[in-house]
């Protein structure tokens, strides 16, 4: 699926099929713009999870009961408003508090774009979600370990259900600290590379599942392959160290590898947005470009 002017098809369509995302991709479709579907609201109950289950109430019960450790967890919460006669880009950035840039690549628009009346626009925003749990006085890392346990099992969910809908796009963060040393060029590059120093944390852009980390194809040295819903996917290349692996639910923000040369001239990560299994410009998705 990875097209690469200096690595023949064959090759490509045979480390695609070892992944086994040929199936995912292929039956990836673009959502309606007019008629968005709706996105997953976050889970903002707290999860909560018993004290003890002694059955006597004397004072060491109470005291358990009462100790509590708290975990938090940013979530992406998608809204859309419906857009009436005389709205522009602009005047919805401001009702929202949002920029015109984040709203338009939200919405894969151009930012002095034309709206259509009865148009929906989708809307980004962070929400933290806190999980409590009991904290026996004894037993402070085995409660840190339930609300860890907790809150990745409430994140989990809402991954999962955001990679089972279309989207016609996805807000990202940018996935390393650093200056864009090669920019997307179509037909010439996959994606942009961002440099840096060797061992600089490279993270996920978004919210997601890995759908492959490791080193089979020599092109990319050590890959991550994150999926965030049923039509955008993102690669991270070159590392130089990889901390997650297939399978693993994975945040935005979250450190998934070190930055590296590997296979690569230079320390950089190659950053890479796939659309349909094809390579877009990453740079509508992302914010304003952090300072180098």
């Amino acid at each position: 699926m990875f097209e690469d002017d200096r690595i023949g098809q064959r090759g490509l369509k045979g480390f695609w099929a070892a992944l086994g995302l040929a199936a995912l991709l292929g039956g990836c479709a673009s959502m309606n713009q007019q008629q968005p579907q709706q996105q997953p609201q976050p889970d903002t109950a707290a999860t909560a999870i018993p004290a003890s289950d002694a059955a006597s109430a004397d004072a060491s019960s109470a005291q358990q009961q009462a100790a509590s450790a708290s975990v938090t967890r940013v979530v992406t919460k998608t809204t859309y408003v419906r857009v009436r006669r005389g709205d522009t880009l602009q005047r919805i950035a401001q009702k929202h508090s949002v920029s015109v840039r984040d709203l338009a690549a939200w919405n894969h628009l151009k930012p002095n774009g034309h709206l259509r009346a009865g148009q929906s626009i989708k809307l980004v925003s962070k929400q933290t979600i806190t999980v409590q749990v009991a904290a026996p006085p004894a037993g402070g890392a085995t409660a840190n370990s339930t609300a860890s346990a907790a809150a990745n099992t409430a994140g989990s969910r809402q991954v999962a259900a955001e990679m089972a809908r279309h989207a016609n796009s996805v807000a990202l963060v940018w996935p390393a600290h650093g200056r864009v040393v090669e920019p997307f060029a179509p037909g010439a590059t996959r994606g942009i590379e961002i440099a840096g120093k060797a061992g600089d944390p490279v993270i996920a852009a978004a919210d997601g599942k890995v759908m492959y980390a490791g080193t089979g194809l020599n092109e990319y040295g050590s890959l991550i392959i994150v999926q965030h819903n049923k039509d955008f996917l993102t690669a991270y290349s070159h590392n130089r160290r990889l901390l997650v692996k297939t399978g693993d639910m994975v945040h935005q923000g979250q450190q998934i590898a070190e930055m590296g040369s590997e296979n690569n001239d230079r320390v950089a990560v190659l950053f890479e947005v796939r659309r349909d299994g094809k390579p877009v410009d990453p740079m509508p998705y992302l914010p304003s470009p952090p300072q180098g």
